[in-house]
């Protein structure tokens, strides 16, 4: 894959480079596809961090009103999110090449801060179709890139073939070992939040009984002492 040899050059090229060659090609890459550009326009404002640990190098992405982006190799403002990964799984993930829940689920990547940002920008470059076969008639020519594109759905079919069966082995392997899933623990959290609710007004009624009674003893006294 292209990415491989793309990722190779960041180790022997200074950062400030890099940064300001990554974010041109990001931005001629968004710009083919009017679609992705226009979703990021969603996360304008926010700044992310990415933390490349085989290269020991750190970049900074800031979305703009308009889509574009901005790669930096340093920021004191606020980051939004940090993404935390080799530079494969970086371009891999940036340049839609691999599914990135695939590429977070293995811990190639790995993410904290403003968790729903980060999901969203994950979400807004999963569900962009890029036409891999276009983009390759750019560099080998249309029957090379029409033979990549064949091979390209075969894998992209196979990885999706061995992500359904992962995720059957794993219902199983649950459903086996009985462990309950989000919905059957979120019903409980229900349940246990009704139980309190209920248990909190049985206290306050019998606290209520428990002063007519107090009452009630006193003024039997009472009578009791005047008569």
């Amino acid at each position: 894959m292209f990415v491989k040899q793309f990722a190779a050059p960041l180790a022997l090229l200074p950062q400030p480079f890099t940064a300001v060659g990554l974010g041109v090609t990001l931005n001629l890459f968004f710009m083919r596809y009017p679609e992705l550009k226009a979703r990021l326009q969603e996360l304008a404002g926010k700044l992310f961090h990415f933390a490349v640990e085989d290269l020991g190098q750190d970049y900074y992405m800031l979305v703009e009103q308009d889509g574009h982006v901005r790669i930096h190799t340093y920021s004191d403002a606020p980051v939004n999110v940090t993404m935390s990964g080799s530079a494969e799984a970086f371009l891999q993930l940036l340049f839609n090449v691999e599914d990135p829940d695939s590429l977070f689920f293995a811990r190639r990547l790995k993410m904290s801060g403003e968790t729903e940002t980060g999901l969203h920008f994950k979400n807004i470059l999963d569900n962009v179709a890029i036409d891999w076969e276009r983009e390759a008639a750019f560099f080998i020519g249309p029957i090379g890139a029409k033979l990549a594109g064949g091979v390209g759905s075969r894998l992209k079919a196979l990885f999706a073939m061995q992500k359904e069966s992962a995720e059957e082995s794993a219902e199983m392997w649950l459903d086996e070992n009985s462990v309950p899933r989000r919905h059957d623990v979120d019903d409980l959290q229900d349940q246990c939040s009704d139980l309190s609710g209920e248990t909190e007004s049985l206290e306050r009624r019998l606290t209520r009984l428990e002063n007519r009674y107090k009452m009630r003893q006193a003024a039997l006294r009472a009578a009791d002492s005047e008569a």
